[in-house]
């Protein structure tokens, strides 16, 4: 998407409004896929602060920002063990499909054996998915639980054979890093993040629909397209948080699902293949 969501798509923009920006990674356009509906791009990464419904730029800003003039500090290199870094790399993987048209890629990781999790916005309206492992195998997957709600999906990927990441709360003012696929490359990039916030807020989902409640951290990041999906890791290697969207106004800010939304997500019965809903412009 744009320099404000973190997934990347290719043959049209997505852009988010001015506030935040999606995080995907748009790529070469191949064919339609004519049984995707097109739909407007939504604000689907517009954070609020606590329980904002709909309020002006500035007050957002204000709300989630501790100063509305300025960005927090970037967060430091250096705080992840080389075991911690390699770990979590390993259980890294770089998600890409096409909708409409518009072949789209982000970020995702395994938080249990054959399975990854990445944003819904980064599958939506996507019918075949493929992920990418750190060792160049490239596996078929298929979407099991779409929240577009919480903007995250669960991906069911047989013989993935990863070791699954552990899942924790955040600390705010919490030091980590972001492990992701930034402008689709291949390689996975840790990027240094450290918990600002955390904000309870009502936001559209990714379709603009809404509001609806969701839990959001705020980092102090430099985040790219591509990174939608990826895990924001603690020091001791948790997931805890996935981040989606980066600041329009502030490239050291970046947002993130809270591990507490993916946790209530990945909880859920899943039965087999789940629709996508329509695509995104």
């Amino acid at each position: 998407m744009s320099s404000s969501t973190l997934a990347t798509r290719t043959g049209r923009r997505g852009v988010l409004p001015v506030v935040v920006l999606c995080l995907a990674f748009l790529v070469a356009a191949p064919p339609a896929d004519a049984t995707a509906k097109k739909v407007r791009k939504a604000p689907a990464a517009l954070p609020g602060s606590q329980l904002v419904r709909d309020r002006g730029l500035a007050d957002l800003l204000a709300g989630l920002l501790p100063n509305v003039l300025s960005a927090p500090p970037p967060a430091v290199a250096g705080p992840l063990a080389p075991a911690v870094v390699a770990t979590v790399t390993a259980s890294t993987v770089k998600v890409s499909g096409v909708a409409c048209g518009v072949r789209i890629e982000g970020s995702g990781f395994s938080p249990a054996p054959d399975t990854i999790v990445t944003n819904a916005h980064v599958v939506a309206g996507v019918t075949s998915p493929q992920v990418l492992r750190p060792d160049g195998r490239r596996l078929p997957a298929t979407v099991v639980a779409f929240d577009p709600d919480r903007d995250l999906a669960v991906l069911a990927v047989p013989g993935l054979g990863q070791q699954p990441l552990r899942l924790a709360a955040a600390t705010v003012g919490g030091a980590g890093a972001v492990f992701g696929h930034p402008q689709g490359q291949v390689p996975v990039e840790v990027s240094p993040a450290r918990v600002v916030r955390r904000v309870d807020a009502l936001v559209d989902n990714i379709y603009d629909e809404g509001p609806v409640p969701r839990r959001i951290l705020v980092l102090a990041a430099e985040l790219e397209p591509g990174d939608s999906g990826a895990a924001l890791v603690d020091e001791s290697g948790a997931v805890v948080g996935v981040a989606f969207a980066i600041s329009s106004w502030y490239r050291t800010t970046a947002f993130a699902v809270a591990g507490e939304e993916m946790a209530s997500v990945l909880a859920r019965p899943r039965t087999g293949r789940v629709g996508t809903g329509p695509c995104l412009d």
